[in-house]
């Protein structure tokens, strides 16, 4: 995939009622419907599994990638990060602030008084 020098890995283990889907690597273009197939296949394998997408290795997401994971939350999959930068976009899916935006937000309020 040009311009992403695209790499993923998705590694899926299943115990104790959960399966996880571990994914590693930068999740943008084409790889994003590889997440999706893998997810997809996970849900329909048994739903009354818990799903949780262990995002830790990823270095990369792009707006695809962002919608995808959005779609998953919405479908009650669960996130497990590391690093400010999936910890920061988990946190944004699932609707609470992030560090980064509430450092900005309090360094705004110093420059205003």
């Amino acid at each position: 995939m040009e311009g992403y020098g695209a790499m993923l890995r998705i590694t899926i283990r299943s115990d104790s009622g959960m399966t996880r889907l571990i994914v590693e690597g930068k999740l943008a273009g084409a790889c994003v419907g590889e997440l999706e197939k893998s997810w997809q296949a996970a849900a329909s394998d048994d739903s009354s599994r818990s799903l949780l997408v262990d995002l830790s290795g990823v270095t990369f997401v792009d707006a695809v990638g962002k919608q995808l994971l959005e779609r998953m939350h919405e479908q009650g999959t669960g996130f497990m990060a590391a690093g400010i930068m999936t910890k920061c976009l988990v946190e944004e899916i699932e609707g609470s602030d992030c560090i980064g935006s509430q450092h900005e937000e309090s360094l705004a309020a110093d420059k205003r008084g």
